[in-house]
């Protein structure tokens, strides 16, 4: 898999190998929390008193946006195969950099891949590990190119 900015100003990532095409894909289930939303992980812990305000005013809207950043890039990778290319929009990019955050957010909710408490490293979680690395690069990629002013 190569990446790299265009000259007409998007980013275009060319899937080489089938292997590409699975990592990529991955981002689509790893964005999915074992339990809840992460919009509605984001209220835990708040104070009760704007607990109900959140809840009826913000979480509707929020988990709506996230909802629709994981569709944006399934859609974007729904035909996807070796040898072909995907151009990611400046306009794209939000929902993109939105889609690949959630993913990490879930992989660490899920593997604890930020706690030194001894875990084992198994083979799953070693594979957790590189996923969220990739998407972080990818993230970065984003903001580099097409989200900075």
């Amino acid at each position: 898999m190569k990446a790299a900015p265009t000259l007409d100003g998007r980013l275009r990532i060319d899937v080489e190998t089938e292997l590409d095409v699975v990592v990529l894909k991955s981002v689509i289930g790893d964005a999915a929390p074992e339990t809840g939303s992460l919009a509605e992980k984001l209220a835990d812990g708040m104070a009760a008193e704007v607990d109900a305000d959140w809840r009826e005013f913000v979480l509707p809207d929020l988990r709506e946006l996230y909802d629709a950043q994981v569709a944006t890039v399934a859609r974007a990778l729904a035909d996807l195969s070796p040898g072909t290319a995907i151009f990611v929009a400046r306009d794209e990019a939000e929902s993109w950099y939105g889609a690949f955050n959630q993913a990490r957010l879930a992989l660490e909710e899920r593997y604890r891949l930020s706690h030194k408490d001894g875990a084992p490293i198994t083979p799953e979680r070693r594979t957790a590990v590189i996923r969220s690395h990739f998407y972080q690069v990818i993230q970065g990629m984003l903001l580099g190119f097409l989200m900075k002013e």
